[in-house]
């Protein structure tokens, strides 16, 4: 019946008036049909309330490959400080160059094409090991 009716809908959108109502409640009946009264209840209050539970929440709170956290907005990166130490950094995170530009102060952008982080909007870090922290040295 599921095949029958989104075919229907999407080849005969000048189907009469009886027809679309019938397959209009049929999709509602195939689209319903796994729910129960309490879900339907979830889903009403998490609508009214503007809020979802913790486990459908869409990003998790932790750093990827790249060192992006989506849900703060963060650049995770290895700097040294000023007495050799290597330290972590959470730096601001834009979702395009224009907007890490516009921010105060200026946030990094992670470019997915090449793989590469803009720093500040500006720079491109480039990610050659003598550019990383571990180097531990060598001709350069």
């Amino acid at each position: 019946m599921a095949d029958n009716v989104s075919s229907l809908v999407a080849n005969k959108p000048e189907s009469p008036e009886e027809e679309r109502d019938r397959l209009e409640q049929a999709a509602k009946l195939e689209l319903l049909s796994g729910l129960t009264l309490d879900d339907v209840r979830n889903l009403v209050n998490m609508v009214r309330n503007n809020t979802l539970p913790a486990s459908q929440q869409s990003h998790s709170d932790s750093f990827d490959e790249h060192g992006r956290n989506f849900r703060r907005m963060v650049h995770k990166m290895q700097v040294v400080g000023p007495s050799g130490t290597v330290y972590w950094d959470e730096r601001p995170m834009a979702n395009s160059i224009a907007e890490a530009r516009k921010q105060k102060p200026a946030a990094d952008y992670f470019d997915p094409n090449d793989k590469v982080w803009i720093l500040r909007g500006v720079k491109r870090q480039l990610d050659y090991p003598e550019n990383t922290v571990s180097f531990t040295g060598g001709p350069l």
